[in-house]
């Protein structure tokens, strides 16, 4: 398979064994995720009372490459409000879609919103 940029919902789906959670379980070695949306599933976790060091680990347990929210990221992220504000994504959603475009690779996610985006990267959606 190639890479991949997964969207924090992917990876909370494969943690709730959601619908579409097997095929992104096939993708996870190609996968790579902002810490942006890496703390978005530590978020999820944590208001789900699950204890921070449960949580470190069961993120650890992921084989998904984390790349870091850097200057040039943050800039491409709001840049993307304009192309994006008329369906409400957030920070996180940008962030994500920014990391895909800067490494022209498709996007994973479980938001079906996304699919009426028309960005220059391919976006697939889980469900």
């Amino acid at each position: 398979m190639s890479a991949i940029v997964f969207d924090s919902s992917v990876v909370i789906a494969i943690l709730k064994q959601e619908q579409g959670f097997s095929t992104a379980e096939k993708s996870l070695s190609d996968a790579l995720i902002s810490t942006v949306n890496l703390a978005e599933v530590a978020t999820y976790l944590a208001r789900n009372s699950v204890p921070s060091n449960t949580i470190q680990e069961v993120l650890a347990s992921f084989p998904i490459q984390v790349v870091p929210f850097d200057e040039s990221l943050a800039i491409q992220t709001g840049c993307l409000y304009p192309s994006c504000k008329h369906l409400g994504l957030s920070l996180g959603d940008r962030a994500c879609l920014a990391l895909a475009i800067s490494r022209k690779l498709p996007v994973l996610t479980a938001d079906q919103v996304w699919s009426k985006l028309n960005l220059r990267i391919p976006i697939q959606v889980l469900r």
